[in-house]
């Protein structure tokens, strides 16, 4: 009996040795895996070195309507459709890469490349189609005129387009040269054809703006 009772001791023993050795084994893994991971964010630190925040670009954004979809009557629709400005479809001829319509011709243009006029907003166009970019166009020119004159449109080179036709760059820059509020355009380099810089008429002050 006695033996008994000391063959059990003997076996817990040996247990509960075995139990702390796995568990001491699993807490030298656990260290030496964070050791590693320290490592590795020491080099990768070393590697980037100094990093610099990307500025703000004031990117505008085309607000998401989540409301569920009703048909409007066509009075609505019509009202709508008077809040924009629009071109129809016209032939596909090269664009000017730089316009100017206020008089000023390439005293504007200069100055628009050069940044003379704060950037105060921008945005691209990829992926809509012609009438929703004329309609994200309309939105954006007075988004700009609350803040500025300057904006920045990027509506790409075309390269994508069937037959490398660059439908959406010749509509845009026709929806500009048309516009009322748009005084000139201009690439911001030789190198750059899928983008244009825009100046803008002041917009005029009203006695809410003065608030």
């Amino acid at each position: 009996m006695k033996a008994n009772i000391q063959q059990q001791l003997k076996q817990l023993s040996q247990s509960a040795k075995a139990k702390r050795q796995a568990a001491e084994a699993a807490a030298e893994s656990q260290r030496a895996q964070q050791r590693a991971t320290q490592r590795d964010e020491i080099a990768f630190a070393a590697a980037v070195g100094e990093v610099t925040p990307l500025k703000n670009r004031n990117q505008y954004q085309h607000p998401r309507d989540t409301r569920p979809i009703k048909p409007r009557r066509q009075s609505e629709e019509s009202l709508a459709a008077e809040d924009y400005f629009y071109v129809g479809a016209g032939a596909e001829d090269a664009v000017p890469a730089n316009f100017s319509k206020n008089g000023q011709g390439e005293h504007d243009i200069r100055r628009l490349q050069a940044r003379h006029w704060p950037v105060v907003g921008y945005v691209d166009l990829h992926g809509y189609r012609q009438e929703e970019a004329q309609q994200l166009l309309n939105e954006f020119v007075d988004y700009v005129q609350q803040r500025g004159v300057c904006g920045e449109v990027v509506h790409g080179s075309g390269l994508g387009s069937k037959d490398f036709a660059p439908v959406l760059k010749t509509t845009v820059r026709r929806w500009l040269m048309a516009h009322p509020q748009v005084l000139a355009y201009a690439e911001p380099h030789k190198n750059n054809d899928g983008a244009v810089l825009i100046l803008l008429r002041r917009r005029a002050r009203t006695p809410q703006d003065e608030r």
